[in-house]
């Protein structure tokens, strides 16, 4: 017995977060700790950092990244990582 049927597909469209769509505050900026990953950040923040400068000396690599703030147009913070790591992060008028 033959049977006729329609075959569904679907489709799962993920919204993707951009720079621009991302906006830091000043409580996601403060759960971060010194000693954690990129990745870990970037799963406090909501969103990657856009990166500043990167070196990678003697074993070190050092990269900056930078994050817009929600309140007003000027508002942002950064952190830098060394081999991974956290080791520093500075904020400016982020509410």
């Amino acid at each position: 017995m033959f049977r006729s049927g329609f075959l569904f597909i679907a489709l799962i469209i993920i919204p993707s977060v951009t720079l621009a769509d991302c906006k830091v505050t000043k409580e996601k900026y403060d759960k971060l700790q010194s000693g954690m990953s990129y990745s870990q950040a970037v799963a406090i923040l909501g969103c990657e950092g856009e990166e500043l400068s990167s070196s990678d000396m003697g074993g070190f690599k050092t990269v900056m990244y930078m994050w817009t703030g929600s309140s007003w147009s000027g508002a942002n913070m950064n952190a830098m990582f060394q081999n991974d790591q956290m080791i520093s992060k500075a904020q400016m008028g982020l509410k």
